[in-house]
């Protein structure tokens, strides 16, 4: 659905904006941006899904978060986010919002 789209969008902005970074909101974001320069494996990933489930806790309210997974990718330097929620107060089935973080150079 449409809604569907466009709160994958916002989640992913949430995300991939980095704290300090929106006008008159500087706790708006996220810090997984910073984390993508560590060694990509469990522990970096277990710090990545923490900080996509506090960002989506604090600054999106209307989510209801049902999973947040993390899976780290060493051979191509990357991890592989899985993030399944409900929209609040919307009659619609869950959401599943699949991306790809890679370190920036």
């Amino acid at each position: 659905s449409s809604k569907a789209q466009l709160f994958n969008k916002r989640l992913k902005n949430l995300l991939l904006t980095n704290r300090g970074e929106k006008p008159f909101q500087p706790e708006f974001g996220s810090r997984v941006s910073e984390s993508l320069f560590e060694i990509v494996d469990q522990v970096s990933s277990l710090s990545i899904r923490d900080e996509i489930r506090n960002s989506i806790i604090n600054y999106e309210p209307r989510v209801k978060l049902l999973s947040v997974d993390v899976v780290p990718n060493p051979e191509d330097n990357e991890m592989n986010v899985t993030i399944k929620y409900e929209i609040v107060g919307i009659d619609i089935p869950p959401q599943q919002l699949d991306f790809v973080l890679l370190p920036t150079r």
